[in-house]
């Protein structure tokens, strides 16, 4: 029997599905913003392996290859390594060659780029109405450098990109001018190609996620990713053994995608693999996570820092796109690291009851915090924000999207973290509480207030 691909999206930061046992480690952007990000990399990249190996996974869906310069994007933001496709690029490099020197299967995403569109793939169609010579000079940049340092697969993304196919409301994974004539034709990508999610809505408002499977497979698609819903995985099983043994075009293309996988498994050592090997999430590891996470932390506005007297702090559980259980808000990392802290959870979507209680939390301290994720995307965020500006000075710490600070340009301080979660918040403890400086730079441009490469190296 041929061994499977067992494939999981442990990219860190937003998007991490192992957690308990396996090392917690920063996202791309959070790596980008670290002093030397091309070591920082790397020293992910070989914690992901050992952790993967270890639990018995062989295939990392990562590293994600957008460039994330639409403030409003909803979906990619800190996933991404940041909004110049240069540097994009190098980072994406790097990820690759590093993956490649520990032969493990790793794979660029989401192609051709979703960093600039405004819609979340996982509800909707998004739309990036650009011309060709656009896509080259961008969203293609870091596709073309992973391809050149033989990334083994790409993701295709649920967009519709109207330059290299018209066709109207086409999705890309659905796409054979994009899937085979602009990815293999132009750009020469011999490996694996992989759909995201076929269960996302992008697709499954106007299909079956079966139909969407099918179409994938025949527009060049060789790994179909289903998730959740196993009716949906039986019944395309179903349709692509019926359209192979009745089309001849299907059995074509059966064949260039078994060939593609056998030789990728052999590649890989997937073919010889004889189960998981060596331990995850060990101490040194773990250290490695802190001091990366440490490096990240940019101080871009230094107000009411270090925190001193009565601090008042608001922070939502779960700022992140993937869900973790356990772990902890930043109010409560800072009450165990500071006295005189007063804490309250919020939803991502505050209610005017949970402002109230804020604000009046609020008055009774000397300097308030607030952890965001994502201003743009949850709007109520920035009232509170707001809110609690008016009333004493505010440092905004941003949890997942460094442009937080366009929805609230007023406030006193501004921190970007890149993530919420551990070892990110003891990080930001240290530096927030001036234990420890500030050493990283942010890898994105704000419009109007902050360029890549801006941070402050002391408080």
């Amino acid at each position: 029997m041929v061994p499977l691909f067992f494939s999981i999206d442990q990219e860190g930061g937003a998007v991490v599905r192992i957690a308990r046992g396996a090392t917690i480690l920063p996202g791309n952007m959070a790596l980008a913003a670290t002093p030397d990000p091309a070591d920082s990399v790397r020293r992910a990249v070989a914690i992901t392996t050992r952790d993967l190996r270890a639990l018995g996974v062989n295939f990392e869906l990562a590293p994600d290859a957008d460039v994330n310069n639409e403030p409003r994007n909803p979906i990619i933001l800190n996933r991404s390594f940041g909004s110049d496709p240069q540097r994009v690029a190098s980072l994406v490099r790097v990820a690759t060659q590093a993956f490649a020197d520990w032969r493990f299967l790793c794979c660029a995403k989401h192609f051709p780029g979703h960093g600039a569109t405004t819609t979340d793939s996982h509800t909707g169609l998004p739309l990036l109405d650009v011309d060709r010579a656009r896509l080259d000079a961008v969203e293609l940049v870091p596709f073309k450098a992973a391809i050149a340092a033989g990334v083994p697969a790409i993701m295709s993304a649920h967009i519709r990109i109207p330059a290299p196919d018209p066709t109207p409301d086409l999705p890309v994974t659905l796409s054979r001018r994009v899937m085979t004539d602009l990815v293999r034709g132009e750009l020469g990508f011999s490996g694996l190609l992989i759909t995201d999610d076929l269960e996302m809505g992008a697709l499954t408002q106007t299909r079956t996620e079966s139909q969407a499977g099918y179409e994938a497979f025949l527009a060049g698609a060789d790994f179909l990713l289903f998730r959740f819903d196993e009716a949906a995985q039986s019944d395309a099983h179903d349709r692509l053994s019926r359209g192979i043994s009745t089309d001849a075009t299907a059995r074509v293309r059966s064949a260039e995608s078994v060939a593609r996988i056998l030789a990728i498994k052999e590649r890989f050592g997937i073919l010889d693999a004889t189960g998981p090997s060596g331990a995850a999430g060990s101490e040194a590891d773990r250290a490695t996570a802190d001091e990366l996470a440490r490096l990240s932390i940019t101080v871009l506005r230094a107000g009411g820092l270090p925190l001193r007297g009565r601090i008042f702090v608001a922070s939502p559980q779960n700022p992140d796109i993937a869900l973790v259980a356990d772990q902890p808000t930043l109010g409560g990392v800072l009450a165990q690291r500071l006295p005189n802290v007063t804490a309250q959870t919020i939803t991502l979507s505050p209610t005017q009851v949970e402002i109230d209680r804020a604000v009046a939390g609020a008055r009774g301290a000397d300097v308030c915090v607030v952890g965001s994720a994502d201003l743009f995307s949850y709007p109520q965020q920035a009232v509170l924000v707001k809110a609690l500006q008016a009333v004493r000075p505010t440092v905004l710490v941003s949890l997942r999207s460094p442009y937080d600070i366009l929805s609230a340009p007023g406030v006193s301080g501004y921190v970007c973290a890149y993530t919420g979660r551990e070892p990110t918040l003891r990080a930001l403890a240290d530096v927030l509480s001036g234990a420890s400086g500030p050493s990283g730079t942010l890898p994105i441009d704000v419009p109007g207030l902050y360029r890549i490469g801006d941070g402050m190296k002391k408080l």
